[in-house]
């Protein structure tokens, strides 16, 4: 392979393939030597090197994406248990499962800690990183504003706080087994599980389920353009009454506005930027549905 490069170019790739591998293994903490593991995995890091110009077709970025995440495999493979290094936190808080509800039990977790991804909600999906739509309905750790980190994890410190009692999702997932069968383990546990008991708050739950499903907003949403805006209103309508319920139970039933997203979901609101639209409130009141300047892709 070394004899398809310039002498000098293949130098620079193998130097700069140990900087990364050090980069890597400190991240994973792992005290394997750079060298050490770039070799381990030579063979296929030639594959990935840049061909000779005229014969490459991928970006420099592309390239080097490539060969990180062979590196990034090599180098969990090296220490194959939990070092608390808070990589599978800064990625996303843990779904829950059924048996989770222990962790409520023991007062662990409480209504403030957890929020509900309703089904057919668009989600980040960081195994395929992009944007898709929710199969199914699922509990949540909360995430820290803006970012995708769970609430429990100390960036400080680089600790979880719950850890010696955490979600069942968190002991199976296993970050350094990248190409391991995505965590499956346990049911899934919904709001049924946790407030059908709940009377009155559980049949409101399910009115809103009904009338402000995400299924319908998005089919809505997309109506928009074939009937050039003119079904604009069912669209506000989906967005008004969604606002109305959680007004109603803060004000009328008492309810804190921190459990909202437990019992309703987040605003329907707070997706419009995933279909390229944004909600203005006017003077009077009212709201302005519109087309942000920039549109991002719709999935």
């Amino acid at each position: 392979m070394e004899t398809h490069f310039d002498k000098a170019e293949w130098a620079f790739f193998v130097t700069t393939l140990k900087e990364e591998a050090r980069d890597i293994l400190w991240k994973v903490r792992s005290s394997v030597d750079p060298e050490t593991l770039v070799k381990s995995v030579m063979t296929e890091l030639q594959e990935l090197a840049p061909k000779p110009e005229g014969e490459e077709t991928r970006t420099q970025e592309e390239i080097w994406k490539q060969v990180r995440e062979r590196l990034l495999e090599a180098a969990y493979a090296t220490r194959p248990y939990c070092v608390k290094c808070g990589e599978c936190c800064l990625k996303g808080s843990p779904a829950l499962t059924v048996d989770d509800i222990e962790l409520f039990k023991s007062g662990k977790l409480g209504p403030k800690d957890i929020f509900t991804l309703r089904k057919g909600e668009i989600v980040f999906d960081p195994r395929q990183e992009q944007s898709l739509p929710n199969e199914e309905e699922r509990i949540k750790i909360r995430e820290t504003p803006q970012e995708r980190a769970c609430v429990f994890y100390q960036q400080k410190n680089s600790e979880c706080s719950v850890y010696d009692q955490r979600p069942e999702q968190c002991r199976f997932q296993e970050c350094w087994a990248p190409k391991q069968v995505p965590y499956s383990h346990g049911l899934p546990l919904t709001r049924s599980h946790l407030l059908e008991s709940a009377g009155d708050i559980y049949r409101i739950i399910e009115m809103h389920e009904k009338r402000c499903s995400h299924e319908d907003f998005s089919r809505e949403i997309s109506r928009l353009a074939a009937t050039k805006g003119q079904t604009v209103e069912n669209v506000l309508e989906i967005l008004r009454f969604d606002h109305h319920v959680r007004d109603f139970v803060v004000t009328k039933l008492g309810i804190g506005e921190e459990i909202l997203d437990l019992f309703f979901g987040r605003p329907l609101k707070d997706s419009l930027h995933y279909y390229g639209l944004k909600l203005d409130e006017q003077d009077d009141g009212t709201f302005l549905l519109s087309l942000v300047e920039e549109n991002p892709i719709q999935t």
